[in-house]
C-alpha cells in the first residue's frame, strides 16, 4: 500500500492552520467528554498523534493509536519515546484487522480522518465493536464542500452532511447526541484563492 503521507509526514505538525485546528477538536472533545483519566481513548486516524499526546499526558488517558500512514506513526513514535506516555499502543492498519477486542474502549477520537475512509459505515460499525456501551465517539471533519479541499488530491468524500453522518451513527448503533460547527479552516485553493471551510463536531453514543 502506498502512503499518501509519505512526504508530509515529517513536517506535519507546523503547519499553523493544521495546528489550530487540532486544538479546536481537543477543546470539544474534552468538553464532550472532560475526564478521560484512567480512561481507554482510541485516536482513529490519529497522524502524528497531537489529540491523543494531549489527553494522555495531559489527562491521563490510556490511548491506543491507529493510523494506516507508516511514516505518520514514525513521527509519532519519536513524539513518544521524547516525552510519553510510556503505555501508549501504536498500531498500524485498518481497525478491522488489528488486535483490539470488542467493547474494550472508552472512547474513540477521529480528527479530519473519516474523510479519508473509503467505507465509512464499516469504519461505524467497527467503531461500536470496540466501545463499551456508554462509550463516545468524537468526530470533528468537513462539512460538505466542492473538492476543492484537497485539490490534485482527491480524498474518497468532500465532506460529510452531518445529519446524514448521524444517521449512519444511528444505523450502526449509536445514539447522536450532538453535532455543530466548532471551526472555519481557512487555506487557499489550487488556484491560490483563498477558502474557508466550516468543520462540524459530531458526538454519539454507544447503545
Amino acid at each position: 500500500m502506498t502512503d499518501a503521507f509519505a512526504e508530509r509526514a515529517a513536517g506535519w505538525d507546523a503547519n499553523p492552520v493544521r495546528a489550530a485546528v487540532g486544538y479546536a477538536f481537543y477543546e470539544e472533545v474534552l468538553r464532550a467528554h472532560p475526564d478521560f483519566a484512567g480512561r481507554m481513548a482510541l485516536e482513529f486516524g490519529c497522524g502524528t498523534g497531537t489529540l491523543g499526546l494531549r489527553l494522555g499526558l495531559a489527562h491521563q488517558a490510556r490511548v491506543i493509536f491507529v493510523d494506516t500512514s507508516p511514516a505518520m506513526l514514525d513521527v509519532l513514535r519519536g513524539k513518544i519515546a521524547a516525552q510519553g506516555p510510556a503505555d501508549a499502543q501504536v498500531l498500524l492498519g485498518e481497525l478491522a484487522d488489528l488486535p483490539l477486542p470488542e467493547t474494550s474502549v472508552d472512547a474513540i477520537l477521529s480528527g479530519m480522518a473519516l474523510h479519508h475512509v473509503v467505507d465509512v459505515p464499516g469504519a461505524l460499525r467497527q467503531f461500536r465493536r470496540l466501545l463499551k456501551p456508554g462509550g463516545l465517539a468524537l468526530v470533528g471533519d468537513l462539512m460538505p464542500e466542492d473538492g476543492s479541499f484537497h485539490g490534485p488530491e482527491p480524498a474518497p468524500h468532500n465532506g460529510f452532511d452531518p445529519l446524514e453522518l448521524a444517521g449512519a451513527f444511528t444505523a450502526s448503533g449509536f445514539a447522536p447526541r450532538t453535532h455543530h460547527v466548532f471551526h472555519i479552516l481557512k487555506k487557499p485553493d489550487a488556484a491560490g484563492t483563498l477558502r474557508e471551510y466550516r468543520l462540524f463536531f459530531l458526538a454519539a453514543q454507544a447503545v
